[in-house]
């Protein structure tokens, strides 16, 4: 089970990732983020809380590489914070400390 939520009341607008993202959530993950980012269209700093996100997979990670690449694209920053358990062994078994580094350890 996946669910987006999007508060849209403070500033970074923070989107929360509950549950798992894998591949049989992804379309359902690719639809919620994209109406998020749709309906805040002006925003330019994000926040991608990943502390309830329980299960990530290779799609689910090609999933947010693909949302911090569009938000790049429109010149809006992306922080991530929270990951931890599977979601943390993931993120680094697919080497992605240089996108995420505020929330990833350096490898020596």
């Amino acid at each position: 089970m996946f669910d987006v939520r999007h508060d849209s009341q403070h500033q970074p607008e923070r989107l929360a990732l509950v549950g798992s993202l894998t591949i049989y959530e992804v379309r359902q993950a690719h639809e919620a983020l994209l109406g998020a980012l749709v309906s805040s269209a002006e925003t330019r700093h994000w926040l991608l809380d990943l502390s309830e996100l329980e299960e990530l997979d290779s799609a689910g990670a090609q999933l947010l590489l693909a949302l911090q690449r569009h938000l790049a694209q429109q010149q809006a920053r992306l922080e991530v914070t929270g990951p931890a358990g599977e979601v943390l062994g993931m993120l680094e078994l697919l080497r992605l400390q240089p996108l995420y580094p505020d929330v990833l350890p350096a490898k020596a």
